[in-house]
C-alpha cells in the first residue's frame, strides 16, 4: 500500500483536483517489462469499484509518431491510463500553480503523458489513434501545467 498523510503546501480541500480533494492510496497489483506481464492481474482488477491505474515507465522513442511529436526524446516521459471507478471533473486546460478555474469535464477514463515539450498542440497521434479504436471518436484533450 502506497499512501501518504502529508498534504501539499496551500492545499485547500473544498478545492476541485488537482488543487484539492486529491488525497490518494494507491496497492501494486503487479510489475512487469511487458503489458503481457501485468494482463493477468487486470483480469482480476476491481474495475468499477476501484479506480485503476496502468503505468508505463515510459514513451517509445524510436516510434517516428512519438519521436515526431516531441522536440526531443526523454526517456522520463511515463504514460499512464487510468480506469476510474466514478468520473470526475477535471480542467480542459488549467496552470495547477492559479486558482482553479475554466471549463471541466465529467472523466472517467483517460490516458495521460508526463512530458512538457511537445512540438505541436493536440493530443499525442498514435495515443489518440488508440483511444479512437476503443473509446470511439468523440475523444476530448486536454492539459495542465505549471
Amino acid at each position: 500500500m502506497l499512501c501518504t498523510d502529508e498534504r501539499p503546501e496551500g492545499f485547500r480541500d473544498n478545492d476541485p483536483p488537482p488543487w484539492g480533494d486529491s488525497h490518494e492510496r494507491a496497492r501494486l497489483l503487479a510489475r512487469g517489462e511487458a503489458i503481457l506481464d501485468v494482463l493477468p492481474a487486470l483480469e482480476q482488477t476491481p474495475y468499477g469499484k476501484e479506480d485503476i491505474a496502468v503505468v508505463f515507465h515510459h514513451l517509445d522513442f524510436t516510434n517516428r509518431a512519438i519521436a515526431d511529436y516531441f522536440r526531443f526524446e526523454d526517456k522520463r516521459t511515463m504514460l499512464v491510463a487510468f480506469a476510474l471507478a466514478q468520473p470526475q471533473n477535471r480542467p480542459l486546460s488549467t496552470n495547477d500553480c492559479w486558482s482553479p478555474g475554466g471549463p471541466v469535464h465529467p472523466v472517467r477514463t483517460c490516458l495521460v503523458h508526463t512530458f512538457k515539450h511537445a512540438s505541436e498542440d493536440g493530443p499525442l497521434p498514435p495515443l489518440a489513434s488508440i483511444a479512437t479504436r476503443h473509446f470511439g471518436s468523440d475523444l476530448v484533450n486536454g492539459e495542465t501545467w505549471g
